[in-house]
Formats: structure tokens, C-alpha cells, sequence
């Protein structure tokens, strides 16, 4: 079987906002840059519609955030991303000031109709298990697309509610878990939880060229002693990500710890025109040069290559703000 190279396929996601109704320990956008999910930071709704207007990066849009529904523009957003894309992914944790009168936010999303997919979290430290069952159901009598129904495995999952969930009948998985750990850790960090924990998620054969430790490749940038490589690579990535400052990024790694030195450009240059790095319209995909390391989350859909440049990382922007 031919395996589809990562630039086959382009993963357009606007980052609406960080900020986020819940306080998971295990979220893994905590403390990437203090903590992102209190950034107060949201993206200007109609730049990115211009900007995507202009430029159709892919056939379909993913929308998150934080918790994308906590955006005080976010109807405007879903209707004009609606305009212009034929599907639209949501990922939601189904809780929130915008859901708190379930039926009439029901009613807007059944004007939106069956080509926006709701994927769904449910976490139990912050939502009845009973109220989360109950919203599926009525999200799929009224004919809504309900994708994913998960909850990620954590301590805060007990038995009891995991059984509550199953018997349900709703599709609820089990999500593998890849955010923190008790101690505070980014998962997975070695090479024995990718292969043991993590096979389906992660190939080093696909991924990687050339080295042989993940944690050379994969860290968290505040618990690692250096977040820059000991050399230069070239980094290759089909995602197109928009993030809440309105820039444009590359990978996860640098729009959550707001990395602006990596930043591709801005939505308010709908013409691309002065970019730092080149969108390759045929291909799909960035390829660009990298001194950091990878967020876990990005580090199974980029395919890197040692360049041999010595690191300077001594001097570069990133590094006189942390040392400062």
C-alpha cells in the first residue's frame, strides 16, 4: 500500500482563540507560553474571511480554539466560513456560555445544516456525563454530522463514568492520550511510548530521517534545559495554521508559544505578498528552515532533514527573550 506523504493533503485549522471555559491539568496547550489558555488574544473574523476568499487553501476548514465557541464573533465566523467551504470542522467541548440555552443554540446549528461536523470532547471535571449524553442525542436527531464523541484517557475518566458513556449507545471512544502527564510532562517523550503506547500515531520510518532519539526531535519547550537542536533542519509541513494573533504558522509548536519568529506572514496580507516563508500552491506544503524542536502534536505529519547548519540559537530573538 502506498503511504500518502504528508504534502498530499493540506490541514487548513484557524485558531479562533485560546482561551478556553475549562482548566484541564492536562491540556496540552498549558504553560506553552505561561498559559495560553488565558491569551486574550481572537482572531479578526473578517481579515481571515478576506484572506480566505482569496486564497482557498483547502476544499475543507477546521476551526478550534481553546474553546472556538467563547469568540464573540463566532456566528459570524461559521456563516462565512459556510460561504466559501464546503465542509467546516468544529471541535468543541459542547460546554460554555454559547450552549448554556442548549435549545436555542440547537437551533443554529441546525441552520448551519449537515455540512459542518461537530467533533466533540467530553471532560468529566467540568460536565455531568448525563448532560453531555443527552446533547449528543439531540444533536443527532436533528440530522447534525456529530463526529468525534471522545473523552481522553486521564484520571479525571472514572470507571463508572466510562461505562455510563459506552452503554450510552452515542459512539464514545476512548481518545489516546498525548497532552501532560501528573507531572507535567508533554506525551509521549521516548521512544518506548510512541512504539508501545503510540503505534497507530506515530511511524519513525515515515517520519524522521536520520535520528534515532525522538527526544532530539520532540520536547516541551518549558520543561526541556535547550528547545533549540544541536543543527539546523529542513522541515516540511502540509499545515496551514491561522492562529488567534492572526498570523499564519507553520506548526502547533510555534502559533501556542506565539513564536513569531517562525510565523509565515499575517491574514492582513491577503496577497501573501510578503511572507516570510513560500506557500507551494501545487504541492500543498511549507518547507522551511528550523532550529526548534517539535511539539508532539506536530511531530506525526512533518517530515524533517538535517541540514548540517551549525545552531546559533545564542542570538537569535527567541533566545535573548528567554535568557532576559
Amino acid at each position: 500500500m502506498k503511504i500518502k506523504t504528508p504534502w498530499n493533503k493540506p490541514y487548513l485549522l484557524i485558531v479562533a482563540n485560546l482561551f478556553c471555559n475549562h482548566q484541564c491539568s492536562y491540556c496540552i496547550q498549558t504553560k506553552s507560553s505561561l498559559d495560553v489558555r488565558l491569551n486574550p488574544r481572537k482572531i479578526d473574523v473578517f481579515a481571515v474571511l478576506r484572506f480566505l476568499e482569496r486564497n482557498r487553501i483547502d476544499r475543507s476548514v477546521k476551526l478550534m480554539g481553546g474553546e472556538a465557541t467563547l469568540h464573540p464573533d463566532f456566528e459570524v465566523l461559521i456563516e462565512g466560513l459556510l460561504k466559501l467551504y464546503k465542509k467546516l470542522v468544529i471541535t468543541t467541548n459542547l460546554n460554555g456560555k454559547w450552549y448554556r440555552d442548549f435549545d436555542s443554540a440547537l437551533r443554529v446549528m441546525k441552520s448551519w445544516g449537515p455540512r459542518m461536523q461537530w467533533n466533540t470532547t467530553y471532560h468529566p471535571a467540568w460536565m455531568e456525563a448525563d448532560v453531555y449524553i443527552e446533547r449528543i442525542r439531540r444533536m443527532r436527531d436533528c440530522g447534525l454530522q456529530v463526529g468525534q464523541v471522545a473523552t481522553t484517557d486521564t484520571a479525571d475518566l472514572t470507571p463508572q463514568t466510562a461505562e455510563m458513556l459506552d452503554n450510552a449507545a452515542i459512539g464514545w471512544k476512548l481518545q489516546t492520550f498525548t497532552g501532560r502527564s501528573p507531572e507535567g510532562r508533554l506525551l509521549p517523550q521516548t521512544w518506548d511510548d510512541v512504539n508501545l503506547k503510540y503505534p497507530q500515531l506515530y511511524s519513525a520510518k515515515k517520519y524522521i530521517e536520520n535520528y534515532h532519539e525522538y527526544t532530539q526531535e520532540c520536547e516541551d519547550a518549558n520543561y526541556a534545559d535547550n528547545v533549540y537542536r544541536e543543527e539546523w533542519v529542513s522541515c516540511t509541513t502540509s499545515k496551514f495554521l491561522i492562529g488567534p494573533d492572526d498570523n499564519v504558522y507553520p506548526c502547533h509548536r510555534h502559533l501556542y508559544v506565539g513564536d513569531t519568529h517562525y510565523a509565515c506572514g499575517s491574514i492582513h496580507d491577503s496577497e501573501m505578498k510578503d511572507f516570510r516563508f513560500r506557500w507551494h500552491n501545487v504541492l500543498k506544503k511549507w518547507t522551511l528552515p528550523c532550529n526548534t524542536k517539535c511539539n508532539p502534536c506536530d511531530f506525526k505529519s512533518v517530515i524533517i532533514r538535517p541540514t548540517g547548519r551549525m545552531n546559533h540559537a545564542a542570538s537569535s530573538p527567541a533566545h535573548r527573550r528567554k535568557a532576559s
